[in-house]
């Protein structure tokens, strides 16, 4: 009996302190601070990490808050804030009745944050051992540390500036360089701090002879690529960038870079180079709603000979106007380090031309053909602000024939042509079937800025091309022409973005009319045509150009608006304006409008785009679908 009391009456005192032991919740409050210092000290408060509802007996709310005054000073401490005046108050929950004891509350804790001044470095001491100790360079580091004499204490920017120092040493070539001694002394009476970094340098390496590993090239031509020099510091960060730049070439596959053993800190290099197959081919087939079936091969030859020259030859047949274009571009390396090259090239360019292209219900037929020879001269990429500037000095010799005339009347026999030869005139039939011979000097300048190659959040970019020919200088007409492109791409969000094209191109150039329709005295090649992808969508490649004219405009005009929104990831859909047309005078400008809709996919390759245009004004389709692979510009 008595076993059988003790084991009740201990039943009865577990279920009593079950029903009076309260778990309440606790509400933080934190005045005076903000940003990271904030953060930093509600990460740091106990109770602040279980305000968010969790339940806490009440001995260890009181408990908790105690120590949050200590623990409020040491998270102030790393933002150099070694005196806060912290005031710090408990609330507890009301309570009425003995009933009321048992029910759950929320205690309000509030503190009151003065952070007070920041402590200041009052000393900043370097201190080298070893064979860097009287180096000159060296005593100059500390001018670029983040902490400087003078600063605020901010340990953040104190653990940065140890780890620049010891970077910057070991690039000035003492790569075996330790901290060995880094503290922030604290005189919190006289409230400053000396701060002493010591750093054993070890021996200064320097780059010694560089060899090569490798088959095929001339080695004076790979030494035009060295970065490196022998004497000057030896790193690891320089190294890679040495890699880096063998690797851009194009020539090689694998790159390494390996140090022999140090002899007197002097460091022997070998370049290993593992140079790709000579040869690269290349075929495309596509589809286009407004070109038909088009197929491209393409051979490239990454080098020939032993000095990096290289050319590509490129040939393409598109099934609308039964396109053809063969180019042929020889490339020689000047400067490997710049990017200066001389790029040799030959392009031959041809079309048809019928009756029913010019909405004749008969006639005959022609060949629009075009003849390029060039030189061109690319200079070295510089910057410009933001904006990387390329340059393109130019010359070429163009070739151009084509015969309107047999367009227009190749219905008709021997007799019947000549006779309409007799009525218009020696000149008038030379002006339908020109034969353009003209000496081209061009200049082309681009500005580009972007924040990705494969897709573009935010970037600009402009080109110029300024080119002409004059009968003075070997040529048999005369004629200037400048361009203009541009693109504006704006995000807006994370998910919307805004793209903006325009395409504007003048000539000066003679021009004469023939029954009833406009030639200019220039190359049909050079010549302004609107329509297709990149112009206005909704409108057949090339299609809109002049109303009095049949091969083209010396004028061109086109803008486009685009809005764009990610609906999932790696997915969006495009909405699209786009205007413009070609013109021989600006009082006969006539803009067609396009509009229309797509889908884009950022693939791994680049930006893939599916689009329907729309066109709402005449055409001979009511829509083109139009796929584009590669980025804007």
């Amino acid at each position: 009996m008595n076993a059988s009391r003790r084991i009740a009456a201990m039943f009865a005192l577990a279920w009593l302190a079950a029903t009076t032991v309260r778990a309440d919740t606790v509400s933080v409050t934190v005045e005076g601070l903000a940003g990271e210092a904030l953060q930093n000290v509600q990460a740091a408060v106990p109770l602040a990490r279980h305000a968010a509802g969790k339940q806490l007996l009440p001995s260890v709310i009181r408990e908790q808050h105690a120590q949050a005054a200590a623990a409020i000073a040491r998270a102030l401490q790393p933002f150099g804030y070694y005196a806060p005046i912290i005031d710090a108050e408990l609330e507890a929950p009301p309570r009425e009745g003995a009933r009321e004891s048992a029910r759950e509350g929320v205690w309000r804790a509030r503190y009151r944050v003065q952070s007070g001044p920041q402590l200041a470095v009052t000393t900043l001491q370097l201190v080298f051992e070893g064979a860097g100790e009287s180096d000159p360079q060296l005593a100059s580091l500390v001018e670029a540390l983040p902490l400087q004499q003078g600063d605020a204490l901010d340990h953040r920017v104190y653990e940065r500036s140890k780890r620049e120092l010891l970077d910057a040493v070991q690039r000035l070539g003492y790569t075996d360089a330790q901290l060995v001694a880094h503290r922030a002394e604290v005189d919190l009476e006289a409230y400053t701090t000396r701060v002493l970094l010591q750093v054993a340098t070890g021996p200064r390496y320097v780059v010694g002879a560089i060899d090569f590993a490798q088959q095929g090239f001339d080695e004076d031509f790979l030494r035009r690529y060295l970065i490196l020099k022998p004497g000057e510091p030896y790193n690891g960060a320089r190294l890679a960038e040495q890699r880096r730049m063998f690797s851009r070439s194009g020539y090689f596959s694998e790159v390494e870079i390996e140090p022999g053993e140090a002899v007197d800190a002097v460091v022997p290099l070998t370049v290993q180079l593992d140079a790709y197959l000579p040869n690269r081919y290349r075929g495309r087939v596509g589809w286009g709603s407004d070109t038909g079936v088009g197929a491209q091969l393409d051979w490239t030859r990454r080098y020939l000979g032993s000095r990096g020259q290289h050319f590509n030859l490129r040939l393409g047949v598109v099934e609308e106007r039964r396109r053809l274009a063969g180019d042929l571009s020889y490339q020689i390396p000047l400067n490997p380090q710049t990017g200066t090259r001389v790029v040799l090239g030959a392009r031959h360019e041809s079309k048809d031309l019928t009756f029913e292209d010019v909405d004749l219900s008969e006639g005959g037929e022609t060949r629009i053909a075009t003849n390029l020879l060039s030189a061109a001269w690319q200079r070295p990429q510089r910057t410009l602000g933001s904006f990387n500037l390329s340059t393109v000095a130019e010359l070429s010799l163009v070739n151009e024939t084509y015969d309107v005339f047999e367009v227009l009347f190749g219905n008709l026999g021997s007799a019947g042509q000549q006779a309409i030869i007799d009525a218009i005139g020696p000149e008038a039939y030379d002006t339908l079937a020109p034969d353009f011979e003209a000496v081209v000097p061009s200049l082309r300048l681009s500005l580009r800025r972007s924040d990705s190659r494969l897709f573009i959040h935010s970037g600009d970019y402009f080109d110029l091309q300024l080119l002409g020919a004059d009968e003075s200088l070997g040529s048999n007409i005369s004629f200037w022409q400048a361009r203009l492109n541009s693109w504006q791409i704006r995000s807006f969000g994370e998910r919307s973005r805004v793209l903006l094209r325009t395409s504007m191109g003048y000539s000066e150039a003679e021009s004469s009319e023939v029954l009833g329709v406009n030639f200019n005295e220039m190359p049909e090649y050079y010549e302004f045509r609107a329509g297709g992808v990149r112009s206005v969508r909704g409108y057949s490649f090339e299609s809109l150009f002049p109303e009095d004219a049949i091969t083209g405009g010396r004028g061109q005009l086109v803008a486009s608006v685009e809005y764009e929104y990610e609906f999932i990831p790696n997915f969006s859909a495009a909405l699209f304006v786009d205007a413009g047309n070609a013109f021989n005078r600006w009082q006969d400008y006539d803009a067609k409008v396009g509009t229309g809709f797509g889908v884009r996919w950022r693939s791994p390759v680049g930006l893939a785009r599916l689009d329907l245009g729309f066109p709402l004004d005449d055409a001979d389709d009511a829509f083109q679908i139009y796929i584009t692979v590669g980025p804007e510009f």
